[in-house]
């Protein structure tokens, strides 16, 4: 009898377009992907949800990518490049008159997405921002982009219910770095945050979905712009700025004639980027518009954490002392929400202790000044042997200052820090 050994494969080796150079198996032995067949995008999404995969340990010199798993060691090589853009044609411009689809977007239609359990959490948002990428970049009133758009933004929930600091960690981090399909990337924090603060604010649950969907589908129409503009040290032209400018508008047209109904989700989406109601109190806000408040300080605080081209990520502790701050000057109820749900120094940031020893923040602790960081320099600029998690709350320890990441050239073990949580 022939018994042949399986061997799994990381997932980021496998892209759409690749040529199985080898049989690709799943956990029970059955062939998913046949030697020398094509993989293609929507078959891969398909296929890496919902299994993990494998193939003939004999032929694993033949396969790219399959190496021994890396030692949890404190500092990795860089990470690999971001995935390849998935090539989609034009999106046509959305008419008011363009047949809708036969549904409307409800709670029943919050469904489970499928994906595996058994890959990290890493992993798990590594696969989420391909396929949130796919469907924004397919987003028209004739495609079935939203579909994956709700399949996408309940992943994030799920995810963030698993592990919100391991979340917050992993993406604020990542955006902090040069990022290629930084658009995605942005919209799925914006969403983690924007939920985990309606929640400190005791919003409803449809309130809560509605403000992750628009999160998820603000930038819609000018993503390839802000890929763009991420990704290059350039002025912005004056018909990029008509198209910043009219994002918003757009987007909200591009959501109802694809068959959104939900007017709390368009109506957030439509006022993100306006300052016009500022003059009202919150709590006198029209629902809409107390969501669009908070998405636009959510969206501006983690867009000063990134890094462009241009320009280094913002110090952590002052986005985050900006962020707090009301149209008025002063610590106001979203501000309120925002410092407990992040903290004053969020999952993900690095931080000079008082010890002179430089970490990252791995987690919230008991008080918004009171992160759990891992240290991972020590105070002779050496990095630490083994990564050490540090008490905050004690006079050694302390948090001295943020660091923006452009300060800090180490790379974490991510799986290590998120294990430490």
């Amino acid at each position: 009898m022939n018994i042949v050994r399986l061997l799994p494969i990381p997932v980021r080796t496998l892209r759409p377009g690749d040529v199985a150079r080898v049989d690709i198996y799943d956990e029970a032995g059955s062939l998913l992907v046949a030697e020398g067949k094509t993989v293609d995008n929507e078959k891969l999404l398909e296929v890496l949800a919902v299994k993990r995969i494998f193939i003939d340990e004999r032929l694993a010199h033949k396969w790219k990518g399959v190496t021994p798993e890396p030692p949890k060691n404190m500092v990795l090589p860089p990470p690999p490049p971001p995935p390849p853009q998935v090539s989609s044609p034009p999106r046509p411009q959305a008419q008011g008159g363009d047949a809708k689809p036969d549904f409307t977007f409800r709670d029943s239609q919050f469904l489970d997405t499928g994906f595996g359990k058994q890959i990290s959490l890493v992993e798990e948002w590594n696969l989420l921002q391909r396929l949130l990428t796919s469907a924004l970049r397919d987003a028209s009133p004739q495609s079935d982009w939203l579909k994956l758009v709700i399949r996408a933004h309940r992943r994030v929930q799920q995810l963030g219910n698993r592990s919100l600091d391991g979340s917050l960690y992993y993406l604020v981090y990542r955006s902090s770095q040069h990022e290629e399909h930084y658009s995605a990337l942005h919209a799925m924090l914006v969403c983690l945050v924007c939920q985990a603060a309606a929640r400190v604010l005791g919003w409803p649950r449809d309130w809560v979905q509605a403000l992750g969907l628009a999160a998820l589908t603000m930038n819609v129409t000018m993503m390839e712009l802000q890929d763009i503009l991420g990704n290059r040290d350039t002025t912005p032209t004056v018909e990029m700025r008509a198209e910043i400018e009219q994002h918003s508008i757009t987007a909200q047209e591009l959501l109802k004639s694809s068959g959104v109904e939900d007017a709390i989700w368009t109506g957030a989406v439509r006022w993100h980027h306006s300052w016009q109601h500022d003059h009202i109190a919150f709590e006198d806000l029209a629902p809409p518009n107390k969501l669009a408040r908070l998405l636009m300080r959510v969206d501006i605080f983690t867009a000063r954490l990134s890094r462009r081209k241009n320009r280094g990520p913002m110090s952590p502790l002052q986005a985050a002392k900006r962020a707090c701050i009301g149209p008025n000057g002063k610590l106001d109820e979203i501000g309120s929400a925002l410092l407990k749900a992040l903290g004053l120094y969020p999952p993900g940031t690095f931080v000079s202790l008082a010890n002179q020893e430089v970490g990252i923040v791995i987690s919230r602790g008991s008080r918004a000044d009171l992160p759990r960081v891992a240290s991972l320099r020590g105070a002779d600029g050496r990095p630490l042997p083994d990564a050490a998690l540090r008490d905050t709350n004690t006079s050694m320890y302390r948090v001295i200052r943020s660091l923006p990441a452009t300060e800090v050239n180490l790379v974490p073990n991510h799986e290590l820090m998120i294990s430490m949580i």
